[in-house]
């Protein structure tokens, strides 16, 4: 099976000069994750912006979405394969990039679509798909979680209710030194 077997061909574009704030409403709008960013020709991709790069880069650092290009915060180490490459070398690749992701190029280096994990999860053999996902995910596997085990719910006491119907609304949530912190 090749990449353009399986690929996404609805592509969805923002110029690298459109603010933070343009991508996240159209992120927003077409109810999408990921977005192409587009060069300086047609079909040419300058990176990859995604909700993570919208959280991470501009939300975390307390940058305003309205002041902050795409460029400026989007991936531009794109990893890509081409249309006519076996799939088992996209899922190679994928794995070994840890993306759940590559842009598909044509001969001429243009986008022509995506291939997701998604696409070769239900288009795939489910054993080989499955592997793929595991190396694709490995990544956050290894991210400090505590193991559902070790996770203890308690009931809601009277005053957490009270809280909740004066419409105040409190999380908490843990560090990794496991103290709790209430968020506001």
């Amino acid at each position: 099976m090749k990449c353009s077997d399986l690929m996404h061909i609805d592509l969805q574009w923002v110029p690298g000069s459109a603010s933070a704030r343009e991508a996240a409403r159209l992120m927003r709008d077409h109810s999408m994750g990921f977005l192409l960013v587009s060069g300086a020709t047609p079909g040419q991709v300058a990176g990859v912006l995604t909700d993570r790069d919208l959280a991470l880069r501009v939300c975390a650092e307390d940058r305003l979405p309205k002041d902050v290009k795409v460029i400026d915060v989007a991936t531009t180490q794109v990893v890509a394969c081409h249309q006519d490459d076996d799939l088992k070398g996209a899922e190679k690749k994928m794995k070994a990039e840890q993306k759940s992701r590559l842009v598909v190029l044509d001969d001429k280096g243009q986008a022509v679509g995506i291939i997701s994990l998604t696409n070769i999860l239900f288009g795939d053999s489910p054993r080989r798909a499955v592997k793929t996902a595991r190396g694709v995910l490995a990544r956050e596997a290894e991210g400090p979680h505590t193991p559902m085990d070790q996770i203890h719910l308690t009931p809601s006491t009277p005053e957490d209710e009270e809280a909740v119907s004066h419409d105040q609304s409190v999380m908490t949530g843990r560090t990794t030194n496991t103290s709790t912190k209430m968020f506001p």
